[in-house]
């Protein structure tokens, strides 16, 4: 890949801009803020959000209100050396002489002092020499939600009052007053940001002494493709390093390829067949999909893989009259895709909690189970001792017997019915409302558990992409000497077969005649 950082400036909106101006500016809260700037009074910021949401509620816009707009310039570590108010002011001045719009800015380190970059807070909108008023023509009727209606009878109640939060603006009076300028729609452009990567490039690459800091902007038409920064708690930051990866295994192929010969054109189009325009299709049919896109670079860069050991081949190859290689075997290309690296897959999925789960409802069932044993088991007894005491009902000289069996029958009864409780009693002991509720929490608990142990699986397997090759098949000359003698063959059939056709024809037609 070629030499030379690449310059990295971020455009961010700004739904809360006085917030942003003072957060950016506030030592107790920047660990390493060594300069601060602004070219406009606080109140500027105050009346510039203000008008910004009135402006936005009268449009019935849905989302949110972007307020003001941010530059984050990633600057390169020499030139903390520079006076930092001066370089500050350097940069922010000449944002201001291109666009005259008014900013707030601040030179930051990050924690651990690797990133060197400036926020730049700019408005979208210049400030009028005067307040612009709107006098009402007419009597002017707003409802509840300041939304403007024609007609007085729209704000008014049942009983002909006007409602309460509607108002009127009469005639001769001022309506709307505005402070600033219609938003320059140059700024939420692609250009804009495009520009400034250019802009910002050429002023630090005046400023820059060490050859090794000069930065360049990323060429688009370029066959490589570029990284993407990860910003500081971004959530999307594991999506990012893996696509990464990819677009550095696939930057590392292209060097690969041009070592081996392969023009800048071809790897150009290359990348445009593979990558960009079925990543267009893919986002005009379904939109951004990080996981399509992440298939159709390993996809590219595995094909790569398969043209630059083609390359190699054509190296070494025959070729005849015509200029066309010869293959004397049968050529097997690798073009897997490129598997994706290990922290695709994250952190190992965790069944402890869940195991601990299943493992306390099979207590509480294993505890049901023993008290449904004993019920079992006394209520075997009882049957034993009810029939021996009918065996002996109606016998004469048995009467202590009888009266020693009722006893324990009447103590089986006890014991039986104290059984019956304590398994009924489990269940509520353990929160739960009756055996029934139990095992459903068993089944619920063992089926996520089963979820969660097929997921461990999942992530044990390697995720190397299944193998993938393109196979071109020999054409040795005498390979294409049998190949024109069977063509020749069938051709000279098929001549035949016409022939026989249109002497069958002739003789169907006389025989018409």
């Amino acid at each position: 890949m070629a030499n030379g950082k690449n310059c990295f400036i971020q455009t961010v909106k700004l739904p809360h801009v006085r917030g942003r101006v003072r957060y950016i500016s506030d030592p107790k809260r920047q660990e390493n803020l060594y300069a601060a700037y602004t070219s406009a009074d606080p109140k500027f910021w105050q009346y510039l959000s203000k008008e910004n949401q009135a402006d936005f509620a009268r449009s019935g816009t849905e989302g949110k209100c972007i307020e003001a707009r941010e530059l984050i310039i990633m600057l390169p570590p020499g030139l903390i050396h520079y006076d930092h108010d001066t370089l500050l002011k350097y940069f922010t001045a000449k944002f201001v002489e291109r666009y005259g719009v008014a900013v707030a800015s601040a030179l930051h380190h990050n924690k651990r002092k690797t990133n060197l970059h400036i926020h730049l807070i700019f408005s979208e909108r210049k400030a009028y020499d005067e307040p612009v008023e709107k006098i009402a023509s007419r009597n002017m009727f707003y409802d509840e939600t300041g939304k403007h209606v024609r007609t007085k009878k729209e704000i008014l109640d049942e009983n002909g009052e006007i409602r309460s939060g509607c108002r009127i603006i009469k005639k001769g009076e001022v309506y709307e007053k505005h402070f600033f300028q219609p938003k320059n729609p140059e700024f939420k452009s692609k250009k804009f940001t495009e520009d400034m990567k250019y802009f910002y490039t050429d002023l630090i690459n005046e400023l820059v002494q060490d050859p090794a800091e000069k930065l360049k902007v990323f060429d688009k038409n370029s066959p490589y493709l570029p990284t993407r920064k990860i910003g500081k708690n971004n959530p999307k930051a594991e999506e990012i390093r893996i696509d990464n990866f990819l677009r550095q295994e696939w930057n590392n192929m292209v060097d690969r390829a041009v070592v081996e010969g392969v023009s800048e054109e071809e790897l150009r189009l290359t990348k445009k067949k593979e990558i960009k325009d079925p990543a267009a299709e893919s986002i005009r049919r379904s939109g951004w999909k990080p996981e399509i896109f992440r298939t159709i670079l390993q996809k590219a860069i595995g094909k790569l893989r398969g043209f630059i050991q083609y390359i190699k081949e054509l190296r070494n190859a025959e070729y005849d009259e015509n200029g066309q290689p010869i293959f004397r075997r049968d050529l097997k290309f690798d073009v897997t895709p490129a598997p994706l690296p290990e922290i695709a897959k994250g952190k190992r999925p965790s069944s402890a909690a869940q195991e601990a789960e299943v493992m306390r409802l099979d207590n509480i069932l294993q505890k049901m189970k023993k008290a449904e044993q004993r019920i079992y088991a006394v209520e075997k007894v009882l049957i034993r001792l009810e029939k021996e005491r009918q065996d002996i009902d109606g016998k004469w000289f048995h009467g202590k017997e009888k009266k020693e069996l009722d006893q324990k029958i009447a103590g089986k009864q006890q014991e039986l019915e104290k059984a019956k409780a304590t398994l009924t009693g489990i269940p509520g002991l353990h929160g739960y409302e009756n055996a029934l509720a139990v095992k459903k929490a068993y089944a619920a608990a063992t089926k996520e558990l089963d979820k969660i142990r097929n997921r461990q699986k999942e992530w044990d397997q390697k995720s190397v992409p299944e193998k993938q090759y393109l196979v071109i098949r020999s054409n040795k000359p005498e390979q294409r000497a049998e190949r024109q003698s069977v063509l020749e063959q069938l051709d000279k059939r098929k001549r035949e077969m016409e022939k026989r056709q249109r002497t069958k024809k002739r003789g169907y037609d006389r025989d018409c005649l």
